[in-house]
């Protein structure tokens, strides 16, 4: 499973992190049930997987919810996926204790979409930049595949297989039940041709429990990406959460090249093009901390440089000089 898989199953990548996880599944009336050995259980769920992926082709949707007690404290989520293989599109939202949503759109040979994250910096950053109603933010990405970057139904609920139990029902559906190594007590319910309809999985030690079940239905999906007029791409976003540093960033840039130049000269007459290559590099680096972004510029000056930026949105500029004066480094506020 890919990166990108990874914010379409939050609540669950963040819960196997943890090592917390699940209770078990209804019963179904069962027929038989057989011991199957690891080999055995693996070839029963690759079983599984096949038929499923034959049933997904032209879509799947998943529901999934789950419960979660840590030292007494309870918690509820809940995440809803649906895949459209035809127009190579997949969207992924989930929600914990009734908290606004949060999605991810997968747009394949396009990029992907994730909501605006809760955060002040970003907030602040949209409304500088004048998009103050935008909810999604997109990276472009033209590699990405449903196939390579998007979840398989199983991908949900198991990521390895152990020696388990087989369940034959009188409908001719089955439960496949195996201990997962992150996510504890896995069941599959599997309907008459094979193919995935429920699944849970269970896990408890001393100080939590977590439960989670998922219902699965397959045929074509409706995903509508994020309009334009609430999406901003994520470059412009990281831009402008940079330049909310400006400020801080010229000063810095300009106080720490200064002080690399005393270092540099030991005492002695500062040279000009010492001072020049070393708080152009001290801006390189102010830059590489603020996301690689242009922020700071560096201009020659005579006996030096000037430090400067310049928000693109509001046109505030801020700038200083650095000058070499016989054995001293200068630095002024322009």
């Amino acid at each position: 499973m890919s990166v990108l898989s990874r914010p379409a199953i939050l609540l669950v990548s963040a819960s196997v992190a943890a090592g917390l996880l699940v209770a078990p599944a209804a019963a179904y009336a069962a027929d038989t049930t057989t011991d199957l050995s690891a080999s055995q259980m693996k070839a029963a769920v690759a079983a599984v997987a096949a038929a499923t992926d034959t049933a997904a082709v032209r879509g799947w949707a998943s529901d999934l919810d789950l419960d979660l007690t840590i030292r007494g404290r309870t918690a509820t989520a809940w995440q809803k996926t649906a895949t459209d293989p035809e127009h190579g599109l997949l969207a992924a939202s989930f929600a914990m204790d009734g908290q606004p949503a949060s999605s991810v759109f997968l747009d394949e040979g396009a990029g992907f979409y994730r909501s605006v994250e809760d955060d002040s910096r970003i907030t602040a950053a949209l409304t500088m930049i004048g998009r103050p109603t935008a909810t999604f933010v997109f990276t472009p990405d033209t590699d990405l595949t449903l196939k390579k970057d998007g979840p398989a139904p199983l991908d949900l609920v198991t990521t390895s297989v152990s020696a388990g139990t087989r369940t034959l029902h009188d409908d001719g559906s089955a439960d496949l039940t195996f201990t997962d190594e992150q996510l504890g007590v896995v069941t599959l319910h599997a309907d008459a041709a094979s193919v995935l309809t429920t699944a849970s999985t269970a896990s408890k030690d001393d100080e939590q429990t977590l439960s989670m079940s998922v219902d699965y239905a397959y045929g074509p999906q409706l995903v509508t990406l994020p309009a334009a007029d609430v999406t901003v791409d994520d470059k412009t976003l990281a831009k402008g959460v940079a330049y909310l540093d400006m400020a801080r960033l010229v000063r810095e840039s300009a106080v720490n090249g200064a002080a690399s130049t005393r270092r540099a000269s030991k005492g002695g007459k500062v040279k000009v093009a010492t001072l020049r290559k070393l708080v152009r590099r001290d801006a390189a680096q102010s830059n590489w901390y603020a996301g690689d972004v242009q922020v700071v510029k560096v201009k020659n000056i005579t006996a030096g440089v000037r430090v400067h930026a310049t928000n693109p949105w509001t046109k505030k500029t801020v700038a200083y000089t650095v000058k070499a004066s016989g054995k001293k480094v200068l630095v002024k506020k322009s």
